[in-house]
């Protein structure tokens, strides 16, 4: 207990700090420079794309379809990416060529997951 209440107080400090440092913005403005540091850069698209590694596929326990793709099923996911301009859009934002897109599935939210590498 002794060690974890000087880091909450150290937490809470750097956030007061931060939320006085930061100006005020209002509600769905541009994501502030700060936030992108430390976040990440967020897209507002319904779009989520994850990248498959040698890494993560050691440490995650990841679906056969990922780990070793077929070529016909790469070719269906870059075939509905292309002819979808939204998705065009998403991985064109991220810097992502259609090339390296391996796979694509539906959310459940109506979003789309895209899986590349």
């Amino acid at each position: 207990m002794k060690r974890i209440l000087p880091a909450l107080l150290m937490v809470s400090a750097l956030a007061g700090a931060l939320s006085g440092a930061l100006p005020a913005a209002p509600a769905l403005a541009g994501q502030s420079k700060v936030s992108e540091f430390i976040f990440g850069k967020a897209y507002n698209d319904s779009v989520t794309a994850i990248r498959i590694t040698s890494l993560s596929q050691r440490e995650q326990s990841l679906p056969l379809s990922l780990r070793h793709p077929m070529p016909s099923g790469i070719r269906e996911a870059q075939a509905t990416v292309s002819a979808d301009r939204h998705l065009m859009q998403a991985i064109a934002d991220r810097g992502i060529a259609l090339k390296n897109v391996i796979q694509v599935q539906r959310a459940l939210n109506g979003g789309h997951v895209i899986y590349y590498r």
